[in-house]
This record gives C-alpha cells, sequence and structure tokens, in this order.
C-alpha cells in the first residue's frame, strides 16, 4: 500500500496545478436590450470569459444582459471580493458611450432621454475602477464595449449643438492611475474614439482572439496583448486595431506553469522498490509524446499557412523539404506546378478523400470534439467562414447561399458532416476537423472557383458590351442632328439588352 501511495504522490509532484494567489474578475456581457438596437454577441463573449477566467484561478463575478440596478449589485459584489486581490479584472462587452471624456457602461434597460439619464442610467467606468484600486497589485481592465450606439446620437440630439461636443464616439481613453501596486493593463477592442466591429460568430473578434490568448502558459500579459491586436487586426480587414495602455513594473503572467521537475520525482521514487518510480515517467513520457505531437503538427501548420500566404514556388518547396509526405503535401506539389505553368495535378489519396486522417494528421474521429474555443482558435474572417460554408455545400450538407455567417443552417450542416464522418457532432470545428473537410472537397473547391471566375469575367464582358452599345448609339443620335432615338431612349434601349444579354448567361 505504501509503495501505491509513493508512486501516486510522485505523479502528482509532476502533475499538480500551481497555487494561484487570489484573483478576482468582474464580467458583464450586456446585449437584450430593451430600448435601443440589441447586441448578438456580448452574452456570449461573457460566458466564455468567465469559464476561461476561472481555469486561471479567478473568483468571478458574472452577469449577463444586466439592468442597472442589477450591474450595481455586480460591481458591489466585485468590489468586496477585490480587496487586497494580487490581480483585479473587468470585462465588459456590450454597448459604452463616452461623454466629456468619461467612459458609462450601458446596462440593457438604459433610456438616456437627455443629460440627467447619465447619472442614473449609466454606470461609470472610473466608479468600477475605484473599487479595483485598494490593496490590488496588479488591475486589468478589458473594454469590448466601442459598438455603434444609438443612444449616444439620441443624446446629442436632446443635447443641441452647443452640447452635444462633449459626447465622443467610441470610448475616450484611460490613463491609468497610481495606486501603489505593480501597475495596470487597460485594453480596449479599438482604439479611443473609434467604433468596434460585433462580429458575425458567436463572439466578437476582440473576444474571440483575447480567448485564444490570455492563457498561454508562461507568456506575459504584454505578449498576450500583442498577439491580440495582431489577431483582431488581421481577422477584421485591418479596420479594427486594439488599443492597449499597460503600465507594469514587470512582467506578469496569467498561466504560469513550472516545468516538470524529474529530480524530485526520482528523490520520490527513491523511498519505494524499483517498481514504483517506473509508473511516473511512464506517465510523463507519455504525456511528452502527446506534447511533441501537437508540437510538430502546430510546426508544419504554420510553415504551410506561411508558404501559402506568400504562395511562391520557393515557400512550397520549403514546406515539401521539410514534409515530403505531409498533410498538406499534394496542395503544395499542385501549387509548385501551377506556379510553374504546369497543368498536372497530383492524385488524392483514396483513403485520404474516404475520410480516413491525412499522414501526419491527428485522426479526426479520435481528436477532442469541436467547442467554440477550438473553433474562434482558427481565427477566421468574413471570407473564410464563406469558403468553409461553400465546402460543406460541396460535401452534401446544404447550409444555403454562403455569406460568412453562421447561423443555425450552417451549424446543422457542420454537425451532419461529422456525423457522416464518424466524428462526435458538436456543430463547431476543430483545425483536423477542417483540415479533413479540405481535403475531400479540394477537387470540387477548385472547379467551382474555377467556374466562378469564368462567370465573374463573363458578367464584366457583358457589361462592358452593354455600354459600348449605349455609347454607340448616342453618337448616332447626335450625328443625325436629333432625328430618331435621343439618348435617354438609347440609355433606356441598352439597358434593356443588357439585361437581355445578362439574364442569358445566368450572372
Amino acid at each position: 500500500m505504501f509503495k501505491r501511495v509513493i508512486a501516486v504522490l510522485a505523479i502528482l509532484t509532476v502533475w499538480t496545478a500551481p497555487a494561484f494567489a487570489k484573483r478576482v474578475a468582474l464580467v458583464i456581457g450586456n446585449g437584450a436590450y430593451e430600448h435601443t438596437v440589441a447586441l448578438p454577441n456580448p452574452a456570449n463573449d461573457a460566458q466564455t470569459m468567465a469559464t476561461k477566467l476561472r481555469s486561471l484561478g479567478f473568483e468571478v463575478v458574472a452577469g449577463q444582459d444586466q439592468t442597472y440596478n442589477d450591474m450595481r449589485r455586480s460591481v458591489l459584489d466585485f468590489a468586496k471580493k477585490a480587496y487586497g486581490a494580487e490581480i483585479a479584472l473587468l470585462f465588459y462587452a456590450g454597448h459604452g458611450m463616452q461623454v466629456a471624456g468619461q467612459n458609462l457602461l450601458v446596462p440593457i434597460d438604459a433610456k438616456i432621454e437627455d443629460e440627467t439619464s447619465l447619472d442614473f442610467e449609466t454606470i461609470s467606468v472610473d466608479f468600477i475602477l475605484r473599487q479595483m484600486s485598494k490593496d490590488v497589485k496588479v488591475q486589468m481592465v478589458f473594454l469590448d464595449a466601442c459598438r455603434d450606439n444609438p443612444l449616444a446620437r439620441t443624446l446629442a440630439r436632446r443635447m443641441g449643438p452647443s452640447r452635444s461636443g462633449s459626447l465622443g464616439a467610441g470610448l475616450a481613453e484611460i490613463k491609468p492611475q497610481e495606486t501603489g501596486g505593480e501597475g495596470s493593463v487597460i485594453a480596449f477592442a479599438t482604439s479611443p474614439g473609434d467604433v468596434a466591429l460585433d462580429g458575425t460568430g458567436d463572439n466578437s473578434p476582440f473576444t474571440t482572439a483575447l480567448i485564444r490568448h490570455i492563457d498561454t502558459p508562461n507568456v506575459s500579459i504584454q505578449t498576450v496583448m500583442t498577439r491580440v491586436t495582431g489577431d483582431v487586426y488581421d481577422q477584421t480587414e485591418k479596420r479594427q486595431r486594439p488599443w492597449v495602455n499597460a503600465s507594469l513594473i514587470g512582467e506578469v503572467f496569467l498561466n504560469k506553469q513550472a516545468q516538470p521537475a524529474g529530480p524530485q520525482v526520482a528523490s520520490l521514487g527513491n523511498t519505494a522498490t524499483s517498481t514504483a518510480p517506473a509508473q511516473a515517467p511512464a506517465a510523463s513520457a507519455a504525456v511528452s509524446a502527446a506534447t511533441k505531437s501537437t508540437i510538430d503538427w502546430e510546426r508544419e501548420k504554420l510553415i504551410w499557412e506561411t508558404a501559402k500566404s506568400s504562395d511562391t514556388v520557393a515557400d512550397y518547396e520549403a514546406y515539401l523539404e521539410a514534409y515530403p509526405n505531409g498533410t498538406f503535401a499534394n496542395f503544395a506539389r499542385n501549387a509548385v506546378k501551377r506556379l510553374s505553368g504546369g497543368s498536372q495535378v497530383a492524385s488524392v489519396d483514396p483513403s485520404v478523400a474516404a475520410g480516413a486522417a491525412a499522414p501526419g494528421l491527428p485522426d479526426p474521429q479520435k481528436a477532442v470534439p469541436g467547442t467554440p474555443e477550438t473553433e474562434a482558435a482558427l481565427g477566421w474572417n468574413r471570407t473564410k467562414r464563406r469558403e468553409v460554408q461553400t465546402r460543406l455545400n460541396l460535401s452534401g450538407q446544404s447550409v444555403g447561399r454562403p455569406d460568412g455567417a453562421f447561423g443555425p443552417k450552417t451549424r446543422s450542416g457542420v454537425t451532419a458532416w461529422q456525423m457522416a464522418n464518424g466524428i462526435t457532432p458538436t456543430g463547431y470545428f476543430t483545425a483536423a476537423q477542417f483540415a479533413l473537410l479540405t481535403t475531400q472537397t479540394q477537387v470540387q473547391y477548385t472547379a467551382y472557383m474555377a467556374e466562378l471566375s469564368r462567370k465573374q469575367q463573363a458578367a464584366a464582358a457583358s457589361r462592358s458590351a452593354t455600354r459600348s452599345s449605349s455609347n454607340r448609339a448616342t453618337n448616332t443620335q447626335r450625328k443625325s442632328g436629333g432625328g430618331g432615338v435621343n439618348p435617354a431612349g438609347a440609355a433606356f434601349i441598352g439597358g434593356v439588352v443588357g439585361g437581355i444579354i445578362g439574364g442569358a448567361i445566368g450572372r
């Protein structure tokens, strides 16, 4: 019995999660507004963020779709818990506004009919910040509240031109205050004064990126926010750039993890017989192998994405040199032939086309089931989402016209595709599952894109021919000295002709 206890202690020495200092978070997502436009994502944003923060050791005070009274109670609860915390964190998603440089968070029951309403229907960010400064070492603020707010426009009309100048777009810059602790991090979904995007998925672009990176092991919050900024900038096609103001006296880690301690395990094992210590290294070796497999896959995927982004023969050949039998090897060879002027297309392994995992790719049937988090980690923008919907249609799952919005029909299509391939049906993708879908539909997708390009070119030629016909009719009218069809009539006839041609080619 003693030997078994020692073996268990040895394993726990390696895998017990590090103890967290006191961490408290206030997480609120308001979307179901009663007197202005509703927002689809904030409640999801708050729920996902609360789950993520709890996994990082935070005691979370969370609320979704809160009224003014609800928010005041949540702030009070948070203030009591945050006193003396190592880290106090605020995350808010929903409508916000700035008046005279003051940032205000908007409860779902706010009407804001005039300036008086501001004091009695909104919650000041400064008010919450004061609750985070009481013997707290590090304050963190994440505001995904820069969306377009119709209530602000209504207030501007009521204030009149003389005072409405104090009402700004988006949120105002917040400068860190000296609180005697170790500093603060303040992050907006977009630059001060700008308006952020709500997004088309289950979470906003800012929250999606934050969830993806905030728990990265052994990475400082400063580096996390640099990665978040890059992801949002790329995902929104350079329309939104998060703003971060950090005044920390050192690096702050939300997921600091110690490396497995080999010598400690060995010393524990030495107190038992020779059979006991062998169990801990075996478990460590199994996990190390799994970790190495994941790292290898991520490295291959990164190299492939780099080659695909540059779209040059040299980079595709570099990928093939590193992974001659890799997951994307056939695609890389096709790309090399395309760029080199060749026409031969590499054949696809029948076992892959039938749904088996490609070489080097984790078997999707045995992988972790898809979740909102695994799909968000893929970082798809609207263009990529349209591609996903197109591939689902090509695989036989009808999800409607590809529009980049993943609604119930798309989720149903994902679920049906997963069931057809023996994958746990969740309605959400993982990287491995999307790689399988890509492999299965690559031939059809290539043909689809070629046909789409042909139709676009034909439509452009038709429009050009219509314009030429209209111009010739106008010139004839001018030369005839006013007889026959006048210019307006010629344009009308040209439009009719163009419509007939367009209908004939089915543009």
